[in-house]
Order: structure tokens, then sequence, then C-alpha cells
């Protein structure tokens, strides 16, 4: 009886370090400092309005992802938590493979009501093609036209072309680097 215990024990304690070690790579790994990673490291990637709503892709600093429905532009932040949220969980970027790894926390995984065009595993893969970005120079006198950046977001089979405003754009607290 002792060793059956002991043997269930052992392979919850082995499970729990696996899920443990998994779990942690998406939430405490610091994403890279330079190259892609440092575009999508904060703030909301949006798509055009289509029958007024359209999708946010937002990737915050602390490697949190949160994707729903907006429905003014400019508002990108602002939705209804019951209604408008898509998923949320964590993401790291590949830069070699051009994808972010997701990671959906289990309570946002039921996509049962939600109008969206990929029903969302616990890991999700989100490719990424044509990134165009360009950061203001901090200490410069002249007047600088930034174009918004912009990329295409592949979800399973649907390509999402999305936009960031460049003064949404604070990568690594950006106001305090030199650039």
């Amino acid at each position: 009886m002792k060793k059956v215990i002991g043997a269930i024990l052992g392979i919850i304690f082995v499970v729990a370090v696996v899920c443990g070690i998994v779990v942690g790579t998406y939430v405490f790994k610091q994403p890279s400092r330079e190259g892609d990673s440092r575009a999508f490291i904060n703030g909301p990637w949006y798509t055009p309005l289509e029958d007024g709503k359209g999708i946010v892709f937002d990737f915050n600093k602390e490697g949190e992802l949160t994707i729903h429905y907006y429905h003014k532009e400019g508002e990108y932040d602002k939705y209804d938590e019951d209604k408008d949220l898509i998923t949320k969980g964590y993401f790291k970027v590949d830069e070699d493979g051009k994808k972010l790894k997701c990671l959906i926390l289990p309570d946002y995984l039921d996509q049962k009501d939600i109008d969206f065009d990929y029903n969302l595993k616990f890991f999700t893969t989100i490719k990424y093609t044509d990134l165009q970005f360009k950061m203001a120079k901090k200490h410069s006198d002249e007047s600088q036209d930034i174009p918004d950046a912009t990329t295409t977001l592949i979800i399973g089979k649907k390509t999402y072309k999305v936009t960031q405003d460049p003064d949404d754009v604070d990568v690594y607290n950006s106001k305090d680097i030199q650039w």
C-alpha cells in the first residue's frame, strides 16, 4: 500500500514540476532586448474596424497577451470583459521562426460564445510576417514623420493585417534609452 501511494505521489510531483517549468518559461523569461521582439514587446496591435468592431492583439512588457474586440477607433484598451474578450495568456517571441509562442490561460480556452475565426488551443502559435517598425530618435530637434508600425499575424489559416500607432510604442521604457 505504501508503494502505491509513494508511486502516485511521485507521479504527481513529476507532473507538477514539468508543468511548472513549462508555465515558468512563458511567464518569467524576459524576451530579447534586440531584434523583432523589441517591436512586439509593448502595446496594442489592432486591425481595422469591420462591421463595427476590430481586433486588438495586446502584448505587454511582462509577456502577457490579451486579444479582444474594440468598437471605436482610438479606444483600443476599452472593452467589455464579458462580451469583447477573446483570450488572455502569455507569450514569447521566437525571432528565428518568426513566431509568437502563446500559452493561453485555461479560463479563456472555451470560445463557443466568441465569434473568432480560430479555436485557440492551450499552446497556440501566432506567425508574423512583414514587420515594419521604426523608432523615433529621442533627442532629435527635427520633426520626424514616423510611419505606423505594421505586421501581418497568421493564426491558423486566418491572416490579420495589424497596425500600431507610434505613440503607443514604448519598447522597454524607450523614453529612457538613447537612440
